[in-house]
This record gives C-alpha cells, sequence and structure tokens, in this order.
C-alpha cells in the first residue's frame, strides 16, 4: 500500500531517527499498534512525514478504542507526563556532569541512555498529539454544534488548555509587564532568559534565546486578551455533567499536547552539552552532528575515529530516512530519493485564486504574504503581514506577534498556532494542507475566518 503524507518539519536525522524508532518494535509496551512502514522524505527545505496508510488508520483506530473512557485517559495523562519527567530528568542529570573530560566510550554510554529515553517518550508524544486531534476533539465540536453555540468567547475558553505551559506561560506574563511599562529591565530580562532560554530547541541543530531575541519579542508583543474562565463558559454553555466532563477531558489533552513539545525542547536544551562534548571529539560541530545516525555516531566513538562534515552538508540539503530489515537507513543520492518518491508526491495543485481551511480565530485582515517553510524565514515577517506557514511551535510566536493573521496547511482547533490566535485576537485559519503551495511571498491576500477563506486579491 502506498505511503501518506503525515506533515513536514525541520527535522534534523537525528529527530526524524526518533520518531521513526518511537513507533517501532522497540516501544512496542507502550502502543496500542505499531507504524512499521514510516519514512521522511525532503521537501521544500523541510522533511515531510510518511506512513503506511492501513498502519496509520489502525492506529489511530487503536489509540482511540483504548482510550475512549475517561479512565483510561487520565491513566494516560499520568502516564505521560512520568515519562515526560523522566526524559527531562535524564538530561538535567547528564548536563550536571563535567562531559569534556570523559572518554568516547563514557560518552557513548550517556548517549545510549539519552536516545532510550528519548525513544520511549516521544512514543507518549505521538500518543498527546493524535489524541488531542481525535475523537474528543470531535465529540466537544458535535456539541457545541448541537447546542448552536458561536459565541467565541465561550468556544475559546472551552478549547484552552487546562493550564498554560511553554510559550502561552510567557506569552501571559510579558503582556501582564507590558500593560505596565515599556521595557524590561535587565533583572527581568535575565530572569525570563533563565526561565525561557529553551524555547527554540526543537532540535539539536537549534540554538536556545539570547537576550536580544526575548528584547525584540518583547518589543513585537500584542497585549494577550482577558479570556472567559473555563467555568464561565461552561456555565454560558449550559452543559449538563456529561458534557463538561466531556470538555475537562478536551482542556487536558489540549494541555498534554502542548506540555509534550516543553519537556521535549526543555530536554534538548539541557542535553546540548553532551552533543556538544560529542562533537568536539568527532570533530564536526553540534549543527552537523545532528544530522548522523545514533548507530554513526556511536560507531565513531567506540572506534576514536572522526565523522566526515561532507556528510553531514549533504544529509541538510536534504536526506531519505527509512527503516529497512529493522535498520535505519538514509540516502542522500537525488535519484535514489525520487525513486522512493515516484508513487508517493501529491499531484500539482495548480493555480488557485483562493484557498480554505477551519476557522480558528475569528477577525478579518488583509496583507503582503509571508511564506514561512522554517525558523530561517521568521525573520522576514514583518508587521502587517499574513503569515502563512507548514505549522507553527512555540518560537514562531515573536514572528507571529507582528502579523495581522495566521494561516496553516496542518492543525486543528487545538493545534499551537489556534491557541495562540485566539489568545492574541489575530484571525487565523489552519487545515489548509496547501496554502504554502498556492501562495507565494508578496501576494496581497484577503484572510476572511468567518468563512475560513484565504484569497488572493489582484491589485
Amino acid at each position: 500500500m502506498p505511503l501518506i503524507k503525515l506533515f513536514s518539519r525541520e527535522y534534523s536525522v537525528q529527530y526524524t531517527e526518533a520518531s521513526i524508532r518511537s513507533l517501532s518494535r522497540e516501544v512496542k509496551a507502550h502502543l496500542p499498534a505499531l507504524l512499521r512502514s514510516q519514512a521522511y522524505l525532503p521537501e521544500d527545505k523541510n522533511e515531510a512525514c510518511y506512513a503506511d496508510e492501513r498502519e496509520w488508520k489502525n492506529l489511530l483506530k487503536s489509540l482511540e478504542k483504548k482510550y475512549r473512557a475517561e479512565h483510561s485517559l487520565k491513566k494516560f495523562f499520568k502516564t505521560f507526563h512520568h515519562f515526560g519527567k523522566a526524559y527531562l530528568a535524564r538530561a538535567k542529570k547528564i548536563n550536571r556532569i563535567n562531559l569534556n573530560k570523559l572518554s568516547n566510550e563514557v560518552l557513548a554510554t550517556h548517549y545510549r541512555a539519552y536516545q532510550k529515553i528519548l525513544t520511549v517518550y516521544s512514543a507518549y508524544l505521538w500518543m498527546g498529539y493524535l489524541l488531542a486531534s481525535g475523537d474528543h476533539l470531535k465529540k466537544s465540536k458535535a456539541i457545541l454544534e448541537k447546542k448552536e453555540i458561536r459565541d467565541e468567547r465561550v468556544v475559546n475558553a472551552l478549547f484552552r488548555p487546562k493550564k498554560l505551559s511553554s510559550i502561552l506561560s510567557l506569552q501571559e506574563k510579558l503582556s501582564n509587564l507590558k500593560a505596565k511599562k515599556l521595557k524590561l529591565s535587565s533583572k527581568e530580562i535575565n530572569q525570563i532568559s533563565k526561565n525561557y532560554s529553551w524555547m527554540p530547541c526543537l532540535d539539536i541543530q537549534n540554538d536556545p534565546w539570547t537576550t536580544r531575541e526575548i528584547k525584540i519579542f518583547f518589543a513585537h508583543l500584542k497585549p494577550s486578551l482577558k479570556p472567559l474562565s473555563f467555568v464561565r463558559a461552561t456555565q454560558v454553555a449550559n452543559l449538563k455533567k456529561a458534557e463538561l466532563k466531556q470538555f475537562e477531558l478536551l482542556s487536558e489533552l489540549t494541555y498534554v499536547k502542548d506540555m509534550r513539545d516543553e519537556y521535549r525542547r526543555r530536554a534538548i536544551y539541557y542535553i546540548l552539552p553532551l552533543f556538544n562534548a560529542i562533537s568536539l571529539k568527532l570533530a564536526v560541530s553540534r549543527h552537523q552532528l545532528a544530522y548522523f545516525t545514533s548507530q554513526e555516531i556511536i560507531k565513531a566513538l567506540n572506534a576514536h575515529r572522526k565523522l566526515e562534515k561532507k556528510t553531514a552538508l549533504k544529509r541538510q540539503a536534504g536526506f531519505l530516512i527509512y527503516t529497512e530489515k529493522s535498520n535505519i537507513k538514509v540516502l542522500t543520492s537525488t535519484s535514489k530519493i525520487a525513486k522512493f518518491k515516484k508513487s508517493r508526491l501529491s499531484k500539482n495543485v495548480g493555480e488557485k485564486l483562493e484557498v480554505k481551511g477551519l476557522v480558528a480565530s475569528l477577525g478579518q485582515a488583509r496583507g503582503k504574504v509571508k511564506i514561512v517553510l522554517g525558523i530561517k524565514d521568521l525573520k522576514n515577517v514583518k508587521k502587517g503581514d499574513v503569515m502563512i506557514a507548514i505549522t507553527t511551535h512555540p518560537d514562531f510566536v515573536p514572528a507571529m506577534h507582528r502579523a495581522a493573521a495566521i494561516v496553516t496547511d496542518e492543525g486543528g482547533l487545538t493545534s499551537h498556532a489556534a491557541i495562540v490566535c485566539r489568545e492574541l485576537g489575530t484571525p487565523c485559519i489552519v487545515g489548509t494542507r496547501i496554502a504554502t503551495k498556492i501562495f507565494k511571498d508578496g501576494d496581497i491576500v484577503e484572510v476572511n475566518p468567518k468563512d475560513g477563506i484565504i484569497k488572493k486579491i489582484n491589485i
């Protein structure tokens, strides 16, 4: 059966490998079903994740069945946080070691330990992501549709995370500060840096925030809207006991969806010294080390040999990674990648003047398009632009504050873009699937979240 595209991300070999391994036999004790046929392929300077359609549907069905009941879902919440904390604790423990004085063999031992807990945690990361977008979300939407509840403040409150974590927490803190002053003191900047510099650490090739970047974020910060409380929203919606329980579970799931990224980014921030130490031993930079597999790194450490920088450079330009007979394979040959892709690429969508998606945050905007395929594109987003991205992450938020509207290829009502935009009152349309391919930098578009339409304006 052909592979279907799931999403596209700015991942290196290290993280795509972890993603593949986290749904494999390696973690079968933690998953209700496995995904044996998974691959990442180069696409628009990112890596697109593909999976066997039958296996993917079976995984989704098995997850929904296992965690349909309230008691089983609550058990999942506890287990998720257990492994998230264990992953973060392992990274912190390694961080406290004087790594530069260790032998290659000892570094390899710490690296293996880190990879082991990362793989298990990543399985729960996957499950949290999928459950938050599954049946519990559909049931919650159906309740509101049946009751004909369209008040945006009520809807926003009911789809808000149980607690604020990650970028939402920082956004609220900075918004409260900005309401009182125009500048941050050095003490406040240092404190924010201490508590949140991990935010951009999506992968080991990403660097922590600098104080300069925090100042820029604060300068362009939009004030957050004062949200309706969850309790008040349930009262206005006149939810029955069973309906209230459904939204409480969704609120917890949305929180898990946010926390999965916080655990990951904080752990990567703390593990960077290990990768820096390994980089010195293997004569490559940390950013280049991110483009080697676990097996390649461990083998090089134990053999006391250097890694080849040219291999990393080739893979940085785009790579195919997949499993073959339980082994991770990485290819950079354009002809071999083309052969692998042949029957799997989506058809050319052609020229269109408008695109439709899911309304995530109301409002109307018109502006110049800025396509964001990855972190490097964020600096191009100016005040009043319409940001069109594959998806958004916590480190995208400073640029999101400058945008007049946000449009994404991926995502739903509990996606990062949807939640952040509702907090800011920024118009947002998600799940268009093709917006980044239809529009280009400089296009003038009109975003109308009331109808979920993004329309190109001929001027």
